[in-house]
């Protein structure tokens, strides 16, 4: 879903702040391809939506299941909340990260 969009129509939804460690071009574009193959691997139940900013990922989730499920794999470092997010989770994406989210693609998560 488009990130305004999302935010236009839920309320206080889940947030996962990844950072990335290496932010090029390439790494960019290569998490939010794996980022968005994810998503879809693990089934979510409710709407989700991806926002990218320089070295962070942003991903929004309406289900609080599927943000807890999404952020599992990243092995979360902080888990907040505020009044604008019903639950914010901060994470790191570096190399080993990214290659147990490919390998979880390819058993099929």
């Amino acid at each position: 879903m488009d990130w305004e969009d999302f935010l236009r129509d839920h309320h206080r939804p889940h947030l996962l702040e990844v950072k990335l460690k290496v932010a090029t071009s390439a790494k960019i574009l290569a998490a939010r391809a794996v980022l968005e193959r994810l998503a879809l691997s693990l089934g979510t139940a409710g709407n989700y939506a991806f926002h990218w900013e320089g070295a962070a990922i942003y991903a929004a989730f309406e289900e609080n299941a599927d943000a807890e499920r999404f952020a599992k794999v990243f092995k979360p470092e902080q888990i907040t909340r505020d009044s604008e997010w019903a639950s914010k989770t901060y994470a790191r994406m570096d190399d080993v990260t990214y290659q147990r989210i490919t390998r979880l693609l390819k058993r099929g998560h």
